[in-house]
């Protein structure tokens, strides 16, 4: 199901079990979304400064590892970018709340992190 909110710039397509956290991400971690995609196992976000994907891993019984890949750029066109990686291990399934809870918290805390780090060195962050 693709669907395109009127009232939002964002196309968001939800399907398979990352669609248990479209709601909180879409609303909770980046409400400024140009797009969202949760599709599989796999949650993808464009942002204004960067864009995030991440897949739900299953690790052994109601265990998730949350791995993440995000791409950050410059305001500028011909702007810097920056890539990171890191995984977060969640002590539940892929489709519970917590897992929903630890994913918004990165969302969050990774843009905020780009956001300092682009200030602390003076340079402008995407438009």
């Amino acid at each position: 199901m693709t669907t395109t909110d009127p009232r939002r710039a964002a196309n968001v397509e939800v399907r398979g079990v990352a669609v248990r956290h479209a709601r909180a991400v879409i609303c909770e971690a980046v409400p400024d979304a140009l797009k969202v995609s949760c599709v599989a196992d796999t949650v993808r976000c464009e942002v204004p400064e960067a864009e995030i994907k991440v897949v739900l891993r299953s690790t052994g019984e109601r265990r998730t590892c949350l791995c993440f890949h995000a791409v950050f750029r410059e305001r500028q066109s011909a702007g810097r970018t920056w890539w990171t990686s890191w995984e977060v291990e969640v002590p539940d399934a892929a489709g519970s709340r917590r897992v929903g809870w630890v994913l918004v918290s990165e969302l969050r805390a990774c843009r905020r992190s780009f956001a300092r780090a682009v200030d602390d060195a003076g340079l402008p962050a995407a438009a």
